[in-house]
Order: structure tokens, then C-alpha cells, then sequence
């Protein structure tokens, strides 16, 4: 993890004495656990309670397609707070931010399904664990590509793929719109 390389003194720049930076955090470790703690409280603060109005069908070909208020409010404190969030998401940052992120996502999923159905299962069609990991690892993937990107989609745009994801199938992602007809198998073929 690159915060295992990060030594007090790296902290020259923007704390004038290492005294400064003792006055605030125990070691670097505290350090990285607040800023932690905190994004994720700040995330759970914007997701209690809005997340319900994100269970609503919508078309992608509708022209009145919207993304969701939450969905964006998430998206605008992920790029206010880039560069940190790059740090501990990225490839040598603190997986355990991760997984601690797609755990408040499983959990205030769960209770808005509550909320909504009257009861916590998901589809029928799959066990719940794994359609968890697939709604919550797709979002999640979205937003690391966003950051190991160096942000070059807005806010917007990164809502708008969101929300559009979230609707389509993996076949709508490849780009196939139907089952291939023998005529085309054959004409790859040939």
C-alpha cells in the first residue's frame, strides 16, 4: 500500500512542524483511518434516507430519463474530495476502504428494499450475496476507473453512466442488440 511508504516528513509541504501533525493524528495510520471514518460518514449522510427514491424503474430510451439526486450528491462529494479518494481507492491505497464502502452500500441497500418491499430479498432469479456484489462491484468499478482515469468525465457524465448501467444488460453493454441470426454466423464465418 503506498501509505505504507509515506513517512511524516512527506507532510512537509502542508504542515509547517511535525508537532502540527502529532497535535492532530497519533501516527499515520490515525491519520488514514479519519479521513476514512469520515468519507464514509459523509456517504452514509447523503445516502440515508435518498437511496428509496433510486428504486424506480426507468427506461434508458425514455427521453425523460434522469439521474437520481443521490447519485449525483455522491458523485459531486467523490470529485470534490478526488484526490484523496484517488489515494485510498487507488491500486495502492487501503483495500479495506473498499470493502468497508461496498458494506455500507449492501447494508443501506438492504434496508431502503425494506423500506420498499416490505422485505429484504433480492431477485429470486440469484442468490442475494450475489446479486449484491454485482450492483454494488459495478458501481464501485465505475468509480475507480473514474479516479485512476485523473477524472477526465464530469460529475455528470459519471451519474449519467451510472444510472444508465444500472438499466442495461451485459448484452446492452457489449453493444448486441439481438441473438445473431445464422445468416450472420455464417457470414463471420465466411
Amino acid at each position: 500500500m503506498i501509505l505504507n511508504n509515506l513517512a511524516i516528513t512527506n507532510f512537509n509541504d502542508v504542515v509547517r512542524h511535525r508537532s502540527t501533525f502529532y497535535a492532530h493524528y497519533q501516527d499515520k495510520d490515525a491519520m488514514v483511518d479519519h479521513f476514512e471514518n469520515q468519507i464514509l460518514t459523509d456517504i452514509r449522510g447523503l445516502m440515508n434516507d435518498h437511496l428509496e427514491e433510486t428504486m424506480k424503474f426507468q427506461s434508458i430510451s425514455d427521453h425523460s430519463f434522469q439521474t437520481y439526486p443521490v447519485v449525483d450528491q455522491i458523485i459531486e462529494y467523490i470529485n470534490h474530495e478526488f484526490d484523496l479518494i484517488r489515494v485510498l481507492l487507488g491500486p495502492k491505497g487501503d483495500h479495506h476502504l473498499e470493502e468497508k464502502v461496498e458494506s455500507l452500500l449492501m447494508e443501506i441497500i438492504d434496508a431502503d428494499l425494506f423500506r420498499l418491499k416490505g422485505k429484504m430479498g433480492m431477485t429470486r432469479e440469484i442468490p442475494d450475496n450475489f446479486a449484491h456484489k454485482i450492483i454494488v462491484s459495478g458501481l464501485m468499478s465505475i468509480i475507480k476507473v473514474w479516479l485512476l482515469e485523473g477524472n477526465p468525465e464530469s460529475p455528470e457524465e459519471i451519474s449519467k453512466i451510472i444510472m444508465k448501467t444500472r438499466y442495461m444488460s451485459p448484452y446492452d453493454l457489449l453493444g448486441i442488440d439481438e441473438k445473431p441470426t445464422k445468416k450472420a454466423i455464417s457470414q463471420r464465418k465466411g
